[in-house]
């Protein structure tokens, strides 16, 4: 009689799915988190966990929601159960405020030889949302002195002043020796537009342009992170007509031995190595 109730009741646990329900995760399933990067999953009575290794890599996928759209954010890596858990973990951990979901897809997991279908998993990033806008981000006449910005789509973009942010900054690009060559002041110019303006001269060469996160209210939401790269190197700027030059492409291969500016004049097109240092060539051709 007693192994007749157990079977039963083992049968009764595998029609009602109990391990689907039975699951703790950490952070807690729709609590508010400072980051999300790891979310670990817990089958509480399970003894088995296997993970279809077809979705171990962008089977789950993280999105930021907001009303009834949603914005891919990271891919997830899933390792293999460590006893009745699994972490899930975003290929790109992200801190932008914001709601998410997370989706769990059909047959991802199987739990005690039970097959765990979709659910979704929620969370919010408190502070103010980060925008998903595009920066066009251009220079005049070969320049980075003065640099301008349009937002799109924006209809309010302001300065940041609720707290304090650091100021766009630009990186000169010379292997170990990069430094910060300057930083820039903002002016908004329109409702959508705003020009970064030097606080010092600028020679010609390589650099990254740095916009930190919060510079900009773009329609009540912070910009992300940004970083454009500049080359405003010219032939002119590398040497004069009678300097003896050697040039080595990307490769290691010389190009030219012991030449004079005129020859830089007639390689084609792109990045070489002039006199140990990492120039842009525009050539003639």
């Amino acid at each position: 009689m007693k192994k007749t109730i157990t079977t039963i009741f083992m049968v009764l646990l595998a029609l009602i799915g109990v391990h689907a329900q039975d699951y703790t995760v950490m952070p807690e399933n729709g609590t508010a988190v400072e980051s999300l990067t790891d979310i670990t999953i817990t089958w509480e009575n399970a003894t088995t966990i296997t993970v279809d290794p077809m979705m171990m890599v962008g089977g789950a996928k993280v999105y930021m929601v907001d009303g009834e759209s949603k914005t891919f954010i990271s891919d997830i890596f899933c390792g293999p159960a460590w006893g009745n858990a699994v972490t899930l973990s975003l290929m790109s951990a992200t801190s932008n405020a914001g709601d998410y979901i997370v989706e769990i897809p059909d047959a991802m997991f199987t739990v005690d030889e039970e097959v765990i279908s979709a659910f979704t998993l929620y969370y919010t990033i408190g502070g103010i949302p980060t925008s998903t806008a595009t920066f066009d981000i251009q220079i005049q006449d070969n320049s980075l002195d003065n640099i301008y910005i349009t937002v799109s789509p924006c209809e309010e973009l302001l300065l940041n002043e609720s707290e304090e942010v650091e100021a766009p900054f630009l990186i000169h690009n010379i292997g170990f020796n990069s430094y910060v060559a300057t930083t820039y002041t903002i002016t908004i110019t329109g409702a959508n537009t705003a020009t970064l303006t030097a606080e010092k001269p600028l020679e010609n060469g390589n650099y990254s342009l740095h916009i930190p996160k919060n510079t900009f209210l773009i329609d009540n939401k912070v910009n992300p992170a940004l970083v454009r790269e500049f080359d405003t190197s010219a032939v002119h700027s590398v040497t004069n007509d009678t300097q003896e030059v050697n040039v080595y492409d990307l490769n290691g291969v010389q190009v030219v031995n012991k030449g004079d500016a005129n020859q830089l004049g007639r390689l084609r097109p792109g990045i070489y190595i002039v006199n140990g240092v990492k120039k842009m060539l525009r050539g003639n051709r």
